[in-house]
């Protein structure tokens, strides 16, 4: 459960759907009595997107989103499948159904791979559940159990949390390579979640016992411990997620009991209650920035001159109307440059390389258009 940026892709569904600004920084909740939800950084502007009521055969554990496809990905761990939504909320698949419990899932867009752990079992598939690679087995026992699931793809790593063994293990993608991170003490040292902060070569740790718990940090190899803050674990407080926003030195903590969302200072100071899930059950949160350094003014994105043809295409794209030469550069759905030069309304961009997508097009006067790629 990580952080996400949001690239051009969520940036032009967003405005298209009207369900919020478009540069508008949102976290996306899974509250198992009420459903998936929205709401802005500081818990205001609610947006619901899914229904749901929690059962026997239902409980909504985990959420992720694949921005390139405006996709929602939500695990059932009492239903034992995972649902796949369009970002509005709307055209449920099941892209899997497990045979054993399911305890996490991750996303990895850029190759288009979906990590899963199971009671048994850490495997990958693609991203409409086919193509099943057996990654770890285990026996889950009282001193075995993986549950919590990061990847660092860039460094062809993913960390795994045994919460019954009270320990975090590093492992190639692969599932090779096991490295033991961190081993929790005992007392307060009982794990419940952890989070990466990749860019600052850090971890971020959530360990509790029922009365007593603390949030501390090591780097990627389990050193250097810092603890960022304590606080009461029981009957009203239990924290189980935790989040980053570092760009605005924030972290967000999840409590399920006490259904609240709290957020603090990355130094562990300044506590604020930012969101209440009243008589209802929170499960997992996950952040979402606008990237600012990719989002453009509302008044940039339409421009009534310019037209793109054929849209879609599966070979070359035309730009209408272009009054005199203009610079241009494509991003794919993932905010990746892809290509930049110049055209007139005489030229053609040539396509045909191209993965099949949603890619975006900007030009030097501040207009952007989007295409498909087929």
């Amino acid at each position: 459960m990580k952080q996400t940026y949001l690239s051009l892709a969520l940036f032009f569904y967003l405005f298209y759907a009207n369900t919020v600004n478009a540069q508008t920084d949102l976290i996306y909740h899974v509250d198992s009595g009420e459903g998936i939800f929205t709401t802005h950084l500081d818990g205001t502007s609610k947006n619901s997107l899914v229904s749901y009521t929690a059962s026997s055969s239902s409980l909504a554990h985990d959420v992720e989103l694949d921005v390139a496809n405006s996709h929602i990905y939500v695990l059932d761990f009492n239903g034992r499948n995972l649902m796949r939504y369009d970002l509005d909320g709307n055209n449920s698949t099941l892209i899997y159904s497990y045979s054993t419990i399911p305890r996490d899932m991750e996303l990895d867009t850029t190759n288009g791979i979906i990590y899963h752990t199971v009671n048994g079992e850490v495997f990958s598939t693609n991203l409409v559940g086919n193509n099943k690679n057996s990654l770890i087995t285990y026996t889950p026992s009282a001193t075995n159990l993986l549950d919590e699931l990061e990847l660092d793809v860039n460094n062809n790593h993913m960390y795994l949390l045994d919460v019954n063994g009270d320990h975090l293990t590093r492992y190639n993608l692969d599932g090779s390579n096991s490295t033991l991170i961190y081993s929790y003490t005992g007392g307060t040292q009982y794990p419940s979640d952890f989070t990466t902060d990749l860019a600052n070569n850090l971890i971020y740790h959530i360990s509790r016992d029922f009365t007593a718990g603390e949030i501390f940090t090591t780097d990627l190899l389990g050193n250097s411990k810092t603890v960022l803050t304590t606080f009461t674990a029981g009957a009203s407080l239990l924290y189980v997620d935790i989040e980053l926003d570092v760009e605005n030195n924030h972290m967000y903590l999840l409590s399920t009991n006490g259904d609240l969302l709290d957020r603090y200072n990355l130094d562990g100071s300044n506590k604020t209650t930012i969101q209440s899930y009243p008589g209802s059950f929170p499960k997992d949160i996950v952040i979402f920035k606008v990237d600012s350094t990719l989002s453009l003014n509302d008044s940039e994105v339409f421009n009534e001159t310019l037209s793109l043809y054929p849209n879609p295409s599966s070979d070359f794209i035309q730009i209408m109307n272009i009054e005199s030469k203009l610079s241009y550069t494509i991003y794919n759905a993932l905010g990746a440059e892809m290509e930049k030069g110049s055209i007139t309304s005489e030229d053609q961009i040539d396509v045909r390389g191209f993965v099949n997508g949603l890619y975006f097009i900007t030009f030097e006067n501040g207009t952007a258009l989007q295409f498909i790629k087929k």
